[in-house]
């Protein structure tokens, strides 16, 4: 696991290596909370990724959504491509079965004979 860091101004090309899982997961969030505070546009480099968890996944998240428009991925690899389809699609699904439950909820709500009162008010 190793990330390195290429200054070019006040721009940085991070280049990602090895592992982003659990176990490398603090060290990592130290070396990019560091380079963010240091840099204003960032350049990630993923290609030598080999293994990525749901942690390293999160750990990217957190540095695309922190960093905006000023972070650019340009290049991958194919885990790290298979692991975010893989992991966002469960992660739709639960958001879509969550979605469901809710319109059940709400559907048996409406089916509820109204009160008297609540008729009478109509």
């Amino acid at each position: 696991m190793s990330i390195t860091l290429v200054e070019n101004g006040d721009a940085c090309r991070m280049i990602f290596d090895g592992s982003i899982t659990y176990e490398y997961w603090a060290e990592q969030e130290d070396i990019i909370i560091g380079a963010m505070r240091r840099y204003t546009s960032f350049e990630v480099d993923l290609s030598g990724i080999q293994e990525i968890d749901l942690c390293g996944i999160h750990l990217l998240g957190v540095l695309h959504s922190v960093g905006g428009k000023n972070v650019t991925i340009v290049a991958s690899s194919s885990i790290v491509d298979q692991a975010s389809k893989r992991l966002l699609a469960s992660q739709r699904l639960a958001s879509i079965g969550r979605a469901a439950r809710r319109a059940e909820v709400l559907n048996s709500c409406r089916s509820y004979p109204r009160s008297k009162s609540a008729e009478a008010a109509a």
